[in-house]
């Protein structure tokens, strides 16, 4: 009985390796039956900052820890305006922020607005920031678009 034994894992070592070499795994999608799939896990990080300087506003996104991940962010800046498009669909941390500092001294301390918002989870984001000069109401809000 012995003997079956170690004739049987002498064959199984000399088989198997001959049958390796021509197997190829293949690597696929879910549509091929012989592909195999990998599982494994995978994190996005993505940071944009952008800058109207003659405005001297900003603006910011941050995501991290993402499993899923697609963004867009666009910026139209002239010296009387600024608008902030932000469009995101994503699970994990996403931060986004905006500063708007005095236009005439452009000092941190004069900092007139400063927003940040931060996310964790699963979120589809459609921000939109306008920032228009001398249209301040008199409180000294930033007008509502």
């Amino acid at each position: 009985m012995i003997k079956e034994a170690i004739i049987v894992g002498l064959c199984l070592i000399v088989i198997f390796p001959a049958m390796a070499a021509h197997y190829t795994m293949e690597i696929g999608s879910k549509s091929n039956p012989h592909a195999h799939l990998f599982s494994y896990d995978q994190k996005f990080e993505e940071s944009t900052d952008l800058k109207n300087y003659m405005m001297k506003v900003s603006a910011s996104k941050q995501f991290t820890d993402a499993t899923r991940l697609s963004t867009r962010m666009s910026l139209q800046a002239n010296k009387n305006l600024t608008e902030i498009d932000i469009n995101a669909d994503f699970i994990g941390i996403g931060r986004i922020g905006y500063v708007v500092l005095d236009p005439e001294t452009g000092n941190p301390k004069d900092e007139m607005a400063d927003i940040n918002h931060m996310y964790v989870g699963n979120f589809s984001l459609d921000e939109h920031f306008l920032v228009i000069k001398d249209h301040l109401s008199e409180a000294g809000f930033l007008p509502c678009v």
